[in-house]
């Protein structure tokens, strides 16, 4: 996505962080530090879905050579993550 940004494009992510008792509950994690949970879907079909909850340090070393003024703000129970591009 990186390369598709001009520089000084404002990047916004924003998604939910891990609540014990309202998430649904990590199913496994691998080798590699990734996480997974057990979905089931209204027609009862069951799947394994990859769901990662960074931290805001990971977040900020993920901009490093790509992005600056990397903002974290965290609520209940989502998170936003804000910078802006550098490089194309």
């Amino acid at each position: 996505m990186g390369k598709l940004l001009k520089p000084g494009s404002k990047v916004v992510l924003l998604d939910n962080h891990y609540v014990e008792g309202s998430s649904s509950p990590i199913a496994e994690q691998d080798s590699e530090g990734n996480t997974y949970q057990t979905r089931v879907l209204t027609d009862g079909s069951t799947h394994r879905v990859l769901k990662n909850f960074p931290s805001e340090a990971e977040l900020k070393a993920s901009i490093v050579g790509l992005g600056e003024s990397g903002t974290f703000t965290r609520w209940s129970y989502y998170w936003a993550f804000e910078y802006v591009a550098t490089k194309p």
